[in-house]
């Protein structure tokens, strides 16, 4: 029953994905699309991939800070997160949402250091505090985008986390393994310091990965304003995270043509810096993938 409800949802994201990459490209100008691809700058290509290698390490120091506060975790260097994050990044081109692959590496992690609650939890603070700065990002675009939607949004992802923590603590009582993840949960209340650590970790995250963005725009001969590239990708990126698709497919391009027609860019122009910009992270995650080939 649940292979099928799960098997439900994955059709339910690709279908999203090939819908809206299909009316998208039904919409376009294919050669304007073309010309615009064939542009590209490769000057900037080195930039591009060194943003979203930092993020990956970044990504990979908070994750390890956070890791540190459970004991028998010492031994965990920072290379190994930091293959573990693009083994994840690798699987995210397959598994129906993008934190399909974090789900893999929570897993590998707790065989390596024997101990899955404590790999989940350490794991799903990553994200989360990841969630909570990209969201603060987030308020102002959504609220000048979407209006009282865009608040609404806003307030309703406060409101899922209030949730969510509510369900965890009430299913805990129950479920022995959720229990088990819910107390390592709990060490991090006594844990500011790195908390701190995490939530600005996280800044530099976020910073990274709209420069990623901002420059494929760049490379392209878009100089799209700075100030607008923090004010529409942090929307983009959370956006893609609630929005069913596959890995944003879809979701990703039709924000893109959207936020991008408001600062002169063609939907010809957005489009392309998107699929340039998928094509980017797929080369880059298959790293993951000779990671994940050697350590088999």
């Amino acid at each position: 029953m649940k292979e099928t409800e799960n098997f439900k949802k994955t059709l339910i994201k690709v279908f999203v994905s090939i819908f809206l990459l299909a009316l998208i490209f039904y919409k376009i100008d294919k050669r304007l699309f073309i010309e615009s691809i064939k542009g590209i700058d490769f000057f900037y290509l080195p930039i591009i991939l060194s943003f979203i290698i930092l993020n990956y390490v970044v990504s990979s120091l908070r994750w390890r800070k956070l890791l540190s506060i459970f004991d028998g975790t010492e031994h965990v260097k920072l290379f190994t997160l930091v293959k573990l994050y693009f083994i994840g990044a690798f699987f995210n081109n397959f598994l129906p949402t993008s934190i399909g692959g974090d789900v893999y590496k929570a897993f590998r992690l707790g065989r390596y250091i024997k101990d899955h609650s404590k790999a989940f939890a350490a794991t799903f603070m990553e994200r989360f505090s990841g969630v909570v700065i990209l969201s603060l990002f987030a308020t102002y675009g959504l609220i000048g985008v979407f209006k009282i939607y865009g608040f609404l949004m806003f307030f309703g992802f406060w409101v899922a986390i209030f949730v969510f923590f509510k369900v965890i603590d009430k299913l805990s009582l129950k479920i022995r393994k959720l229990k088990e993840f819910s107390d390592a949960l709990k060490v991090y209340k006594g844990q500011k310091g790195v908390l701190i650590y995490a939530f600005i970790t996280s800044i530099f995250v976020q910073v990274f990965s709209i420069l990623t963005q901002h420059f494929i725009f760049v490379s392209l001969g878009f100089p799209i304003p700075l100030g607008f590239s923090f004010f529409a990708f942090p929307v983009i990126i959370l956006a893609s995270f609630f929005i069913p698709s596959q890995n944003s497919f879809g979701v990703q391009d039709a924000l893109y043509g959207l936020l991008f027609l408001q600062v002169g860019v063609s939907l010809e122009g957005a489009i392309s810096a998107s699929i340039v910009y998928h094509l980017i992270r797929l080369l880059v995650s298959l790293l993951g993938g000779v990671f994940y080939a050697i350590e088999k």
